[in-house]
């Protein structure tokens, strides 16, 4: 039965185009994560992403997670000035990986949405990773003891706008936060004006050349078939990739190679029955299966006494 429905209900349109299509260009630094943080590096760094970002303009620019690996506080003070000045000529908007502190021993891993002409978006990391992010409850002793030079990362809100693009809702969501597909779906689900599509922004330079690319992708185009929407992903080493609203990844770049993704995407609105329940609807299913299998062996049992 339950095989049956999923085939059924996979014929159902739970979603429908919303709005034009946009132009997307996904930038891929492929910075290798031994250098990404060196500070003799940044200077390269900054330059390689002023010229990736100027280099062709598009409705939509997306950089890699923390692509400027410097609090925004600390750049030089004409490099987002450059790059506002060529969004305005091209009508273009920009979403930034760079961490941001709003006060002093706030930190937070952050996106920038530069529009041309308008205020800053901002979109901050809220579920945060553990030891690399932030430190557990009860565990600043061993950080101590080990001499681990790591503090803690501020998260952001549970729900958080969209960044709007040319008629375009985009809402972006920080490396392995594309792990938990209730929160986006929660996300989505409380926003008066809901997101018609999403962006992942991402750095898993480091797991180096191993199953965490492709797997990050295939969680990527699993958050694609929850929510009907299509997923961008800019990454720094891969997979930068384009997902449609059915989960099919329709462009890729190779991994571990500079490039930039040029692709035009369809944005999707409309309420998915996972963007209603969440995983509800799966936990119930699974308690519905447990409770018929205890009555069937309880049946069975009954009748198996009855004839002794």
């Amino acid at each position: 039965v339950v095989l049956a429905a999923g085939g059924l209900l996979r014929g159902v349109a739970w979603t429908a185009p919303e709005g034009k299509p946009i132009s997307v260009r996904l930038l891929q630094g492929n910075v290798p994560q031994n250098l990404k943080f060196a500070p003799e590096e940044i200077d390269n760094t900054l330059a390689l992403y002023h010229r990736m970002i100027t280099e062709k303009p598009a409705d939509l620019i997306a950089t890699p997670e923390t692509a400027i690996p410097m609090l925004s506080s600390r750049l030089p003070p004409d490099y987002l000035g450059l790059l506002d000045t060529f969004l305005a000529q091209h009508r273009a908007h920009l979403v930034l990986g760079i961490p941001v502190s709003s006060a002093p021993h706030s930190y937070a891993n952050s996106v920038l949405g530069l529009p041309p002409g308008a205020p800053v978006y901002r979109y901050d990391k809220h579920h945060l990773v553990p030891f690399g992010e932030f430190i557990p409850l009860g565990f600043r002793w061993f950080v101590d003891m080990m001499r681990i030079p790591l503090g803690d990362f501020t998260p952001g809100a549970t729900i958080q706008p969209a960044f709007s693009v040319n008629g375009q809702r985009v809402l972006p969501n920080i490396c392995y936060e594309d792990l938990f597909g209730e929160e986006i779906a929660k996300q989505i689900a409380r926003d008066p004006a809901p997101a018609t599509m999403l962006l992942n922004v991402s750095n898993i330079a480091w797991f180096g050349d191993s199953i965490a690319l492709p797997q990050h992708l295939q969680i990527s185009q699993m958050r694609s078939l929850e929510t009907g929407r299509p997923m961008l992903r800019a990454t720094n080493t891969g997979a930068t990739a384009i997902v449609d609203p059915a989960g099919r990844v329709v462009a890729q770049l190779a991994p571990f190679r500079q490039g930039a993704l040029d692709g035009t995407v369809q944005g999707y609105g409309g309420l998915t029955p996972y963007i209603r329940l969440g995983n509800a609807g799966v936990v119930g299913l699974a308690l519905l299966l447990l409770a018929s299998a205890w009555i069937m062996t309880r049946r069975k049992g009954s009748k198996g006494a009855s004839g002794g």
